[in-house]
C-alpha cells in the first residue's frame, strides 16, 4: 500500500454515489455549517474595521492628525512653529505643519441671540494641507465659519453678521456694568457640520488676522496641526516627532519643551469600546464555527462507520495505521477547505454586493457616517481561514482514531 492511494481513498469515501446518501448529506452540512461561520467572521471583521475606519476618517476630516503643543498651556511663537515644520520635514511620514490659535468669546447674532463660543483661528491656506476645518473659510477678510448647531442658536445663516466678542478683555465698572472694549464683527461665510459634538455646537472658526483683531495677539499659537502622509500611522509618527522635540530640549538646541499628540488618541475610550464589542461579536460568531467543528467530527465518525469493510480490508492489504490516519485527516482537510472557500466567496460576494450595488445607509445623526462600508483586512483573512482548516485537522482526530480500535477481521466478519 502505498501514499497516492490514500487520497482517492478519501474522496470516494466523501462523495461516492455506492454507499449511503446520508453520508454525503452529513458531508454536505458540514461544509454549510463551516461556511457559515467562516462567513459570518469574515464579515463581521470587513464590517467593524469599514464602520471604525470610517468614523476615524470622519473624526480626522476637521482636525489635524497630530497635534504639538507646549505643556502646562503655554502658547507657541513663530520659532517654534519654524521648529516643528523643520523636524516635520525630516521625520518620514508627516507632512504639513499649520498653528492654529483657540481660544474663548462671546457670541451674538443679528437677533440678539448669545452664545459662548470657542474660536479657533488658522491660517486658511497652510491648514488645507493639515485639515478640512478651514474649508468655506476666506483667505482674507472678516469671516467666520459656524458649526451648524451653533448657527442655529445664533439664529444666522450663511451670509449674516455675527459679533465676537473676547471674554479676556472685559472689565467691571464701579456700577456693576461689565464693560467689553474688543467686539469684532464677522461675516458668516459658512455653516460646517464637523463631525463633533462639541465642534457643532460652539466652534467658529476665523483667519488668524481676525483673532489678533479680537484678542489683539500677534504669532501667537495655542498649538501647531501635522499631516500626516497616506499610510503613516498616527501613533507611531507621534512618538517620532515627541522624540525629535524632546531631543532638541534636552540638548539644549532649543529652549522650549513641546510634544506631539495623535488626535485620535483623545477618543481611545471610543476605540476601546469598538474593540470589546468587536470581540465580544467575535466570540459569539465563533460558537457557530465551532457547532460546525462538533457537526464535522460526527459526519467523519459516520464515514468511517459507513465504510469500515473498506477500512479492514486496507488493513488486510497491508495499509499501515499511518495510511488510514491520512485518509481522516484528509477527509477532514477536504470538507474544512470547501467550508473555507465557500464560506470565503459568499463574504467575498457580499462585501462587493454593499460596496458597489446596494450600500448600507446608517442613521448620521447617530452614527457620524451614513454608510456602511466594508474594509477587508487581508491578514485577517487568512488567519480565520488557516484557523478554522487547523480546528477541522483538530476535529478530524478521533473519527481518523477510531477507525483503527476495530481489527481488520472485525471490520469484515459480519459484512
Amino acid at each position: 500500500m502505498s501514499c497516492p492511494v490514500v487520497p482517492p481513498v478519501a474522496f470516494r469515501q466523501i462523495w461516492s454515489r455506492a454507499h449511503s446518501g446520508v453520508v454525503r448529506m452529513v458531508s454536505m452540512l458540514s461544509i454549510s455549517g463551516i461556511a457559515i461561520g467562516v462567513a459570518a467572521l469574515l464579515l463581521l471583521d470587513a464590517f467593524m474595521n469599514g464602520f471604525q475606519g470610517s468614523i476615524m476618517d470622519f473624526l480626522s476630516m476637521a482636525n489635524p492628525a497630530l497635534i504639538v503643543t507646549a505643556p502646562g498651556g503655554g502658547c507657541l511663537t513663530g520659532r517654534d512653529v519654524d521648529l516643528v515644520r523643520a523636524l516635520a520635514a525630516s521625520t518620514p511620514g508627516l507632512g504639513s505643519v499649520s498653528p492654529y490659535l483657540e481660544k474663548a468669546a462671546v457670541a451674538s447674532g443679528e437677533g440678539g441671540s448669545v452664545a459662548g463660543i470657542l474660536v479657533r483661528a488658522v491660517d486658511p491656506v497652510a491648514e488645507r494641507g493639515v485639515s478640512s476645518l478651514s474649508e468655506g473659510l476666506p483667505a482674507s477678510g472678516s469671516e467666520a465659519v459656524l458649526g451648524s448647531e451653533l448657527a442655529a442658536r445664533l439664529s444666522v445663516l450663511e451670509g449674516d453678521s455675527i459679533r465676537i466678542a473676547s471674554t479676556e478683555t472685559v472689565d467691571i465698572t464701579s456700577s456693576g456694568h461689565a464693560v467689553v472694549d474688543t467686539i469684532v464683527s464677522v461675516r458668516v461665510a459658512g455653516v460646517r457640520d464637523f463631525g463633533l459634538a462639541e465642534y457643532n455646537s460652539g466652534l467658529a472658526v476665523v483667519s488668524l488676522g481676525t483673532a489678533g483683531a479680537l484678542y489683539g495677539t500677534t504669532g501667537r499659537f495655542s498649538a501647531a496641526g501635522v499631516s500626516l502622509d497616506p499610510g503613516a500611522d498616527a501613533v507611531e509618527s507621534s512618538a517620532a516627532l515627541s522624540a525629535s522635540l524632546r531631543s532638541e530640549y534636552v540638548d539644549s538646541r532649543y529652549d522650549r519643551f513641546m510634544e506631539a499628540e495623535a488626535f485620535l488618541t483623545r477618543h481611545e475610550n471610543l476605540f476601546r469600546a469598538f474593540g470589546l464589542e468587536r470581540f465580544g461579536m467575535t466570540v459569539v460568531l465563533a460558537l457557530i464555527t465551532v457547532v460546525a467543528l462538533l457537526n464535522l467530527s460526527s459526519a467523519l465518525a459516520m464515514i468511517a462507520l459507513e465504510h469500515r469493510r473498506d477500512t479492514g480490508v486496507l488493513r488486510a492489504m497491508g495499509a499501515t495505521p499511518g495510511h488510514i490516519l491520512g485518509i481522516g485527516f484528509l477527509q477532514g482537510l477536504i470538507l474544512g477547505v470547501s467550508g473555507c472557500l465557500a464560506g470565503s466567496a459568499f463574504a467575498a460576494l457580499a462585501i462587493l454586493a454593499v460596496n458597489r450595488l446596494v450600500p448600507l445607509h446608517l442613521e448620521d445623526s447617530v452614527y457620524w457616517v451614513d454608510t456602511l462600508v466594508a474594509r477587508v483586512d487581508p491578514g485577517t483573512w487568512l488567519l480565520t481561514m488557516g484557523a478554522t482548516i487547523a480546528a477541522c485537522l483538530a476535529a478530524s482526530a478521533l473519527p481518523a482514531a477510531s477507525a483503527l480500535s476495530v481489527p481488520p477481521a472485525e471490520c469484515v466478519r459480519h459484512e
